[in-house]
């Protein structure tokens, strides 16, 4: 194994996990904004709304698009298995 195709693949898994991570993190951030913006327009204060709305918003992501957020994963771990015998040698 060397050192470029170590590095490849560690490029690849942070890619992967990027792909997976990002529409989560991206939905989460809009509706945070979201709240807030409503929070201060309306004066309420309560801090468990937005972390409550938060949670429903991103589990009804990974509910709905769960697999297609996992598929870059299960690509990159299917190849990984599949090299593993060439790559230890």
């Amino acid at each position: 194994m060397t050192e470029d195709f170590l590095a490849r693949y560690l490029l690849l898994t942070a890619i992967a996990s990027m792909k997976s991570a990002a529409p989560p993190l991206i939905i989460a951030a809009l509706v945070g904004f979201v709240v807030a913006l409503f929070q201060g327009v309306t004066q309420i204060q309560d801090q468990s709304l937005p972390i409550t709305l938060k949670i429903l918003i991103v589990g009804a992501t990974f509910l709905f698009f769960g697999a297609s957020l996992a598929a870059p994963v299960v690509t990159l771990a299917d190849e990984a298995f599949r090299i593993f015998p060439t790559a230890s040698r």
